[in-house]
């Protein structure tokens, strides 16, 4: 599917159609159909012996129609759109038709100038066309056989503006007007009983007749130095050339065919007997012009192309996939290569430490209770007195005069827990609280402080020890404060010691505090 390189280039006429298959460019066998019943049965059985091949039909007939129009320049869907509301205009009864972009204006408005071409009338052909629908053909499209003659005229490099390409094919006379190499008019006359020594009367009159349609249709005006191009198939065309140049005034030009068709990869000698291959060679050379035939009738080759594109999407998505089984499977000799060569480095560092081992001493305690003495290690330490120590500080940076002697801190499920001066007994409480779930428990600090300076003013002693215990219920993270001893004893029962001596000798008491402080529990203070 993907290295079928094969195509059939049909060219139809009134009266015959004329059946080529190309292997690339260079063409294999071609058969001539004539427009009869038998024929259209024995062109069927050849379509059926080459089913599948992509098939392009060129068409050259008398009926067909050829217009200029200028349009204004747009781009995308508004270009498509507007090109298709003027071919309707332009020949709204027929089915077989096109756009061809000619070139683009060069004024203020830069217009696009396009020639719509179209065949009035597809009786003569309608016969094969039935034949290539039914045998469900690949039709890639239906082309007008002067679009591909343009071509010619640009590979010869014929540099002349105005040009009258006049080609004697089995047809008939094909008499193809260019401006500037592209085409603008073509016209078909038939043959038929034309004598030799009639040829260059017949070419006179025939080319005075193209040449007062172009007058008529403005393409050219009375003083356009035409240049007459004539394919030159044998000395017939040189005595042709010659007398339209004496007898009408109108340079005419032989071009040698044969070397042509030569280069174009065809032999001379079909050229000579069928003239309609040299165009056939051109388009099978891939200078494929414009598409006449509707969307309807190119339906089967649009579903090989569908095909085709799945077939390929295919092919290289399991392409890859191969390539990524190679790669994969690589990357997993490579692993499992590794792993044996970790595996065979482990047994021989075991085998060596069992070695060393034998010269141990033994251990007094095993090794499990080690690791268990180790675990309740990270369990009791997993919390720190980090968040008191903090808030502390920040209490005393705002009251300097306050010393603090002593600090215990705890962590404990229970409010109520009182202060103990047994070291011992405190950090039982402490492993006990830890190992309870750490989330839950409350960090409570007992802090002794004293009131540094102290003069005896109890009172203002008392102000300064409540400032400080306000700011310490100010932070966030402090739950609850709670003042255990004061810095003077306000009881009634307590009883009055003092001596009535020098102020200067007596011996004051020191102001000395004692806090209880309760943090709230971890995560509660992010969640007020």
């Amino acid at each position: 599917m993907l290295t079928n390189n094969q195509k059939i280039i049909l060219c139809a006429t009134n009266h015959s159609l004329t059946a080529g298959l190309w292997h690339g460019t260079k063409l294999q066998s071609y058969q001539v159909f004539k427009n009869q019943d038998e024929s259209h049965t024995t062109f069927s059985q050849y379509m059926a012996k080459h089913e599948g091949v992509n098939v392009y039909l060129i068409v050259d007939a008398v009926e067909e129609d050829y217009k200029l129009e200028a349009l204004p320049h747009t781009t995308g869907n508004a270009r498509r759109e507007l090109v298709a509301r003027k071919l309707s205009q332009f020949n709204r009864n027929s089915v077989y038709r096109t756009a061809h972009f000619i070139n683009r204006d060069k004024d203020k408005r830069k217009d696009d100038n396009f020639i719509f071409v179209a065949l009035s009338n597809t009786d003569f052909m309608q016969s094969w066309l039935d034949v290539i629908q039914a045998e469900h053909v690949p039709l890639v499209g239906v082309y007008l056989l002067p679009m591909v003659s343009q071509v010619m005229i640009r590979q010869m490099k014929l540099m002349a503006p105005h040009i009258l390409l006049c080609e004697r094919l089995s047809s008939g006379l094909r008499q193809t007007y260019l401006h500037n190499g592209r085409l603008r008019m073509s016209r078909l006359t038939p043959m038929t009983d034309v004598k030799v020594e009639q040829l260059s009367y017949f070419y006179l009159v025939e080319i005075e007749k193209t040449r007062l349609y172009l007058l008529s249709q403005r393409l050219i005006t009375a003083e356009t130095a035409l240049q007459m191009v004539l394919p030159a198939y044998d000395e017939t065309s040189d005595k042709i050339a010659s007398s339209i140049s004496q007898d009408q005034g109108i340079e005419c030009k032989t071009v040698d065919i044969m070397a042509y068709a030569n280069n174009s990869h065809i032999k001379p000698a079909t050229v000579k007997k069928h003239p309609e291959l040299l165009h056939m060679q051109l388009l099978a050379n891939g200078h494929v012009p414009d598409n006449l035939a509707p969307p309807e009738l190119t339906k089967t080759h649009n579903i090989k192309n569908i095909g085709r594109g799945i077939f390929i999407a295919a092919a290289l998505i399991a392409s890859i996939g191969l390539l990524l089984a190679a790669v994969y499977l690589f990357q997993a000799y490579q692993l499992s290569a590794k792993a044996d060569e970790v595996a065979t480095k482990t047994a021989r560092q075991l085998q060596q430490y069992e070695l060393v081992a034998q010269n141990f001493p033994e251990t007094p305690i095993p090794g499990s209770d080690l690791k268990r003495v180790v675990d309740i290690a990270k369990t009791i330490n997993s919390q720190t007195p980090a968040a008191m120590m903090q808030v502390l500080s920040s209490a005393l940076q705002s009251e300097p005069d306050i010393a603090v002697s002593r600090i215990r801190w705890v962590q404990t499920n229970r409010v109520d827990i009182q202060d103990e001066n047994n070291v011992e007994q405190s950090a039982a409480n402490n492993a006990q609280a830890n190992n309870t779930a750490q989330s839950g428990l409350l960090q409570v600090g007992f802090i002794n402080a004293e009131i540094r300076k102290f003069t005896g003013d109890y009172r203002a002693a008392l102000a300064t020890a409540s400032r400080f215990a306000a700011h310490l219920r100010a932070d966030p993270a402090v739950m609850q404060v709670q003042i255990l001893q004061e810095p003077v004893n306000v009881s009634s029962l307590a009883s009055l010691q003092g001596s009535t001596e020098d102020e200067s000798k007596a011996q004051r008491t020191p102001a000395i505090f004692k806090l209880k402080v309760v943090l709230k529990p971890k995560g509660s203070e992010v969640a007020s």
